[in-house]
């Protein structure tokens, strides 16, 4: 092996071991996880969570922990929910417990989303008019006792054509102020909001991303957007 080879494999061993240590420092920050069942496995700058939890708001704060991690690219979450004997429950209380907890969000319109759960796994459908309507169902049923995931199926109403919609979109981004300049490019295509070009973290990616599903009239968000290096 070349000198140039074993130098460039070296600073790749390095940048895995820091961002290990450092998903894990910001993992043992968060109140309410127990981090002590995790596995963190890093390629090229995308962190792989693993391991069990206890919870589903668990397993969420882990993801949300290591996304903080300045130099992450991306993040997979494959942990898995253990859930305790004492919160365990039938699909059919889940269910029931689930449809009351949306029917009294105000947030959530009435009689729009529907719930189905098999072996503890909450599946949403419906129509709803905008993104925190979908996202506040979600939200709702995730701190459930017994819920091992979320599948979110709901849609959203098309409201306007394409080219107010792509409007939209870039004014939302150009309210951020991380997000501002031609860094981020917008195409909207049957409903359709995709969003290409670099940012500079992954936080800033989350905020393009949430920003372009607050504009009116996004049904749906590809994010192809990459983190620089």
């Amino acid at each position: 092996m070349s000198i140039e080879m074993w130098l460039a494999d070296h600073d790749q061993v390095g940048v895995r071991s820091r961002l290990q240590s450092n998903v894990f420092d910001e993992m043992w920050r968060e109140v309410a996880l127990d981090s002590d069942d995790l596995r963190v496995d890093v390629t090229d700058r995308v962190v792989t969570l693993s391991g069990t939890v206890r919870s589903l708001p668990q397993k969420l704060a882990a993801e949300r922990a290591a996304r903080r991690v300045r130099g992450v690219r991306d993040v997979r979450n494959e942990v898995a929910v253990v859930l305790p004997a004492s919160q365990r429950r039938g699909d059919e209380d889940l269910a029931e417990a689930a449809a009351c907890v949306i029917e009294s969000d105000v947030l959530v319109p009435s009689g729009k989303v529907g719930v189905v759960v098999v072996a503890g796994w909450i599946e949403l459908t419906g129509v709803v008019s905008r993104h925190a309507e979908r996202q506040a169902a979600e939200e709702a049923v995730q701190r459930l006792v017994g819920v091992k995931g979320v599948t979110n199926l709901i849609e959203l109403e098309p409201l306007g054509p394409e080219r107010d919609v792509k409007a939209q979109v870039a004014e939302a981004l150009e309210r951020r102020p991380a997000l501002r300049g031609d860094r981020i490019k917008v195409d909207v295509v049957g409903g359709l909001t995709v969003l290409r070009g670099r940012v500079r973290t992954l936080a800033e990616r989350d905020e393009a991303v949430a920003a372009a599903w607050g504009a009116p009239g996004v049904t749906r968000v590809r994010d192809k957007l990459r983190v620089a290096a």
